[in-house]
């Protein structure tokens, strides 16, 4: 779209006659996202409320559209972990880079690669990783304020170091992972826990439970919290989970906290990603 007809369209947003607001809309939100710095220019200068309160509305729905894109290929073609994550933290907070928060991320596993060596065991492994999470870069669970949406972006959890279970095991996956240790997810009830698995046998060694500072536990640990909680033993309890089942979880986490802090608005946002996922199955 050229510059002179953009700025035709923009001077209409403001049109009283709801036809004409319309059609320009439409035309607005079909164009691609090369518009998006010349609308977002118009707000921060307009002092038109009508005319900047619809920019922001088309601005809104070109990032939904660019998301809905975003993760639907993210669906179809199981993409990393990591960038899932990504997509959920960019749907709230639009700026963030994929790779920045990438390098912050290897800058972890950098400092792990000299600690890390195949003479040492599984459990000597993860002790490092526990050490220089935990205790260097102190992530640890927002206990004071569970309900906190930024637990479950992983931007802010890289900034502030406070998360959910599920936010900081992908974390921890992809530090595990990076470093080739034989770490996956478990969609675990109540908390969601990490399995060290043996390659050879594809059976658990052990499992970590992420929100406790990477405390290792057992088969016999996990039998015994599902009895003592009455909850049915079923076996995808120790088997490794898939990235899209991750994510859904992380999204349920996110979806819960707008619902404690009454968020209808938000609420239904994540209600409508949650469906993508529905809608992919079916494809």
């Amino acid at each position: 779209m050229e510059k002179s007809e953009l700025k035709a369209l923009i001077n209409l947003l403001d049109d009283k006659d709801f036809f004409v607001y319309n059609a320009v809309r439409k035309k607005l939100l079909q164009s691609d996202e090369k518009i998006m710095s010349e609308l977002e220019t118009v707000i921060s200068t307009s002092e038109n409320n009508l005319l900047t309160e619809r920019i922001k509305e088309i601005i809104k729905q070109h990032h939904i559209r660019k998301f809905d894109k975003d993760f639907k290929n993210w669906l179809k073609n199981d993409r990393s972990l990591l960038y899932g994550a990504f997509l959920i933290a960019k749907y709230q907070y639009p700026e963030i880079v994929y790779e920045d928060l990438e390098d912050k991320l290897n800058k972890i596993v950098s400092s792990l690669r000299t600690e890390i060596n195949f003479y040492l065991t599984g459990l000597q492994q993860i002790r490092k990783i526990n050490h220089v999470l935990y205790d260097v870069h102190r992530f640890t669970p927002d206990f004071s304020n569970i309900i906190n949406p930024d637990t479950s972006f992983l931007n802010k959890v890289l900034e502030n170091k406070k998360s959910n279970d599920v936010l900081i095991a992908i974390v921890y996956i992809y530090i595990a992972q990076k470093l080739g240790l034989p770490v996956y997810g478990v969609d675990f009830p109540r908390n969601f826990l990490l399995m060290f698995k043996d390659e050879r046998s594809g059976e658990a060694l052990f499992y970590i439970n992420p929100l406790n500072k990477g405390i290792v536990v057992t088969k016999n640990d996990i039998n015994k919290f599902l009895r003592n909680h009455k909850i049915k033993n079923k076996e995808k309890f120790f088997k490794p989970c898939s990235n899209k089942i991750i994510i859904k979880r992380l999204l349920k986490f996110l979806m819960n906290s707008y619902i404690q802090k009454n968020n209808k608005t938000k609420t239904e946002e994540i209600k409508r990603i949650l469906n993508l996922f529905d809608n992919a199955r079916k494809k």
